[in-house]
């Protein structure tokens, strides 16, 4: 650690984070990615392994979606304790933890615990995520920090195709090979201990009224708008498949490969996150709702698989702009001792997005009369929420004072 006198021009004054610490954030962000995406190619094989358990079908189910339900729910607890113990012993207790528990399964054969395990992998997750988007804020100043916050997000696409791939692969070998990937944690581990520090905290000037009180009315906005974009996020990300299947696309090699080609949308979302990245929160949201309201509705009026996945893009352009504005806003309107709780809020708030949109959708078809429809409604949610993006931009308008 520097012995330099800190000051108070910036996040991170004793020393200056670079590309290097950067892509160690980046990467580390990509630990509960990988979570999820690397079981799915095997959830035929856990059926196989674990079929006669008499619980099975609400356990397996619950392997893959329970790290996701602890994100959304104990985020926020992680940010707090962000703020009190600290950023960087509590994200490398985590991604220690994240090894652990992910690699686990490798070695058991009972349900159970290895649904414990997965239980425990959540709650490394929700740190992870929570305290790698914080120190991406502490360690950065605002022009930097969009920088790296567009390539997180051309990272994140890159990666769930990668992660997907090849947890196929080393499911090749066996239920418990996708287990495997985890063990890259532990370079991750290695990487953010010797190329990382805590950041100065506490030191920046809020600006906000009442200098050293938690901004939570603007939260409150941030949450909501978070939630509400989540929702609408996750329609085409979870929706697709299922749409290419309805149009007569059934090998699952083809699905994947269709919609590996509309996920080259997300990088290019990230691209023009980082073009307007200067732009109020209102921009953002305006053009993501346009993006997810041609998207949707093309995707639920398409009649060939082609013209789904021409849909499916612009769906994914938007997803690529989404989430860097998103945490980019919560970041800029949040000083250093708020700024882990903030941003676990921001956490709980996406995840519990992909837990509602489903559950939407099924609503919505169950009521309109089919899926198609149900994703069409949903195009038609995101003009109006265009329109009120554009008719109300000062609800939306993301703080500077506190983007450094």
């Amino acid at each position: 650690m520097s012995n330099a006198v800190p000051s108070t021009q910036g996040p991170s004054a004793e020393r200056k984070a670079g590309a290097a610490q950067a892509l160690i954030l980046v990467f580390t962000t990509q630990l509960p990615i990988m979570g999820l995406l690397s079981l799915i190619p095997i959830i035929p094989l856990l059926l196989q392994q674990f079929g006669s358990h008499p619980e099975a079908r609400f356990l397996i189910p619950l392997l893959i979606t329970a790290p996701s339900a602890c994100i959304a729910l104990l985020s926020p607890l992680a940010g707090w304790l962000a703020d009190r113990l600290g950023r960087r012993r509590l994200l490398l207790a985590a991604v220690l933890g994240y090894g652990i528990c992910g690699f686990a399964p490798y070695f058991l054969n009972d349900l159970v615990p290895i649904i414990i395990s997965r239980f425990g992998l959540g709650i490394t997750e929700a740190v992870i995520m929570t305290v790698a988007n914080t120190l991406m804020g502490d360690f950065y100043p605002p022009e930097p920090r969009r920088k790296w916050l567009a390539v997180q997000s051309a990272v994140g696409s890159l990666s769930g195709t990668t992660l997907m791939f090849l947890g196929g692969v080393l499911g090749g070998f066996g239920w418990q090979g996708p287990f495997l990937l985890y063990l890259l944690a532990f370079v991750v581990f290695v990487l953010l201990l010797f190329f990382t520090w805590e950041p100065v905290a506490h030191r920046e000037t809020s600006t906000i009224a009442g200098n050293n009180r938690f901004p939570v009315h603007q939260m409150c906005i941030i949450a909501s708008v978070t939630l509400f974009c989540a929702v609408l996020y996750y329609v085409e990300v979870l929706q697709v498949s299922q749409v290419f299947h309805l149009l007569g696309l059934t090998n699952p090699a083809d699905i994947g490969t269709a919609g590996a080609i509309a996920g080259l949308g997300v990088p290019l979302g990230a691209l023009l996150f980082a073009k307007l990245s200067k732009q109020d929160i209102n921009v953002h949201v305006i053009a993501v709702m346009l993006l997810f309201a041609i998207g949707l509705i093309g995707l639920g009026q398409a009649s060939t698989v082609p013209w789904a996945v021409a849909a499916a893009f612009v769906a994914q352009v938007g997803c690529g702009m989404l989430i860097p504005a998103l945490i980019n806003w919560c970041l800029g309107s949040l000083s250093a001792q708020h700024r882990g709780r903030g941003v676990g809020i921001w956490t709980g708030a996406f995840f519990i997005g992909q837990f509602v949109s489903p559950f939407t959708v099924t609503l919505l078809a169950s009521a309109l009369g089919g899926l198609a429809t149900a994703i069409v409604a949903l195009g038609g949610v995101s003009a109006v929420a265009l329109l009120v993006a554009w008719l109300l931009p000062r609800n939306l308008r993301q703080p500077s004072t506190l983007a450094s």
